[in-house]
């Protein structure tokens, strides 16, 4: 790097033949004129942008999850959702014959310092409802508590409608398509104010066909949701209510950039 003093023409920035000038702290400088390839094609390179491709298409695929609470930190941060769910979801992604691997558990759909409630028991009957208990941790007794559900193979999602802390248990009708797959369970606290918890994964569960008939597959005993105050809005008190309060289809987010952006500061 070279340093330009005051001069006839005195500094300037941008190309002249085979220099560069620019300014850094204040000052004139110099440096040689590189040609850089714009679009690298090397076998590295085309890897990274596929797998880069795939992973947007898995936040795609969750996008209920994803859109619901990434979108505003995402926006704090200058990029898309979908940007920030592959760069917090690195640790969990893999390559297997170039196609991408996901660890479910740890897979993060949400992100925030909220307290998280703690799972201890979910059940699958045989209406197509999954239900989920918790304990309600330290935080406020009204935080909405979400259930998200992913099946990989039918790659849909499908999140529920809020549930309050202070009930400890969270249950969803789901649609009959998912009956007979494995499931990926996570759940969500968000606080009054808007921030988020980390997502909590609860595990893997498998969908039985129980469809229309009189099986019990568990011997766990049901619990009630407890009420709820008449001064507050009720929200998901029971299962055919949960049921009724399906989430609508988000509008489709922007579109992400071709790299991700990594300027995020995480706390």
């Amino acid at each position: 790097m070279a340093k330009q003093q005051s001069g006839i023409l005195g500094g300037y920035v941008g190309k002249v033949g085979t220099v560069v000038g620019y300014m850094w702290n204040g000052k004139y400088c110099m440096r040689a004129y590189k040609r850089y390839v714009k679009n690298p094609r090397s076998k590295a390179q085309t890897e990274h942008r596929e797998m880069f491709k795939q992973e947007v298409q898995q936040a795609a695929k969750m996008r209920w999850a994803v859109t619901t609470t990434m979108t505003e930190m995402a926006r704090e941060a200058g990029m898309t959702a979908y940007n920030l769910f592959v760069k917090v979801n690195q640790p969990a992604f893999g390559v297997d014959n170039g196609q991408l691997t996901i660890d479910y558990s740890r897979l993060v759909l949400s992100i925030g310092d909220v307290a998280q409630v703690q799972a201890n028991e979910m059940e699958w009957s045989a209406d197509n409802v999954l239900s989920v208990k918790f304990d309600r941790g330290c935080g406020s007794a009204f935080d909405h508590v979400y259930l998200y559900v992913y099946v990989p193979e039918l790659e849909k999602g499908f999140l529920s409608a809020p549930t309050y802390r202070r009930d400890k248990r969270i249950a969803v009708a789901l649609p009959d398509e998912f009956a007979g797959h494995d499931a990926q369970v996570y759940l969500m606290v968000q606080a009054a104010d808007g921030r988020w918890s980390d997502s909590l994964y609860v595990g893997e569960i498998a969908l039985n066909e129980l469809v229309g008939t009189e099986e019990e597959p568990f011997d766990g005993q049901s619990i009630a949701l407890a009420d709820i105050p008449t001064e507050t809005p009720a929200v998901a008190t029971t299962v055919a209510e949960s049921a009724a309060l399906s989430p609508q289809q988000p509008p489709e987010p922007e579109q992400p950039s071709s790299t991700p952006q990594l300027s995020l500061d995480f706390f």
